[in-house]
């Protein structure tokens, strides 16, 4: 007996074709230079990088391997991309590993309830931030990433210690 299991949900990619193309235009400076990008390795570590320094690693080291910094980026910013880090370079803000007790707690909880746990109406705005009262030093990052996978991404305020949580597709608008 055969059996085929077929699959109708469509995956959604974490940046689209629009938000690769504002991106990638780089010929002035964008404001979506400085957005967070995070980047699995093959080493169990995640990569957390933006816009500009991962122009400037196409620059230094694959300008040769890609035609444009627009292809790099659909590579680099595909949910399913595993940066093999002891062969490939790139320039980086900082590097950490998953917090497994928050990764389990994600997988039991589903996202919206994960959200709705880390995260708390902000106070300048309909939108929401992270409550970080609740949020130990080392559940930061993968709280953080966990949110990035789901198209969300932090914005920080500098005046006010507060971490705007935003839609990414609301950050290209």
């Amino acid at each position: 007996m055969l059996c085929f299991l077929i699959s109708c949900e469509k995956k959604e990619p974490n940046f689209s074709e629009e938000m690769i193309e504002k991106l990638a235009f780089h010929k002035v400076i964008n404001k979506y230079l400085f957005i967070d990008v995070y980047i699995r390795t093959n080493e169990d570590e995640i990569f957390v990088t933006n816009g500009e320094l991962l122009y400037q690693s196409y620059k230094m080291y694959y300008q040769k391997k890609y035609k444009t910094y627009k292809e790099f980026l659909e590579i680099v910013l595909d949910k399913d991309y595993v940066f093999d880090a002891s062969n490939e370079k790139i320039i980086i803000l900082q590097n950490f590993k998953l917090n497994q007790k928050t990764e389990k707690e994600y997988d039991s909880l589903g996202f919206d309830n994960f959200l709705k746990k880390y995260s708390r109406p902000s106070f300048n705005d309909n939108g929401n931030e992270l409550n970080s009262l609740i949020i130990q030093p080392d559940e930061f990052s993968t709280i953080s990433y966990l949110l990035y996978l789901n198209r969300y991404d932090i914005r920080v305020d500098d005046i006010h210690p507060r971490y705007s949580i935003i839609k990414r597709e609301d950050s290209f608008k």
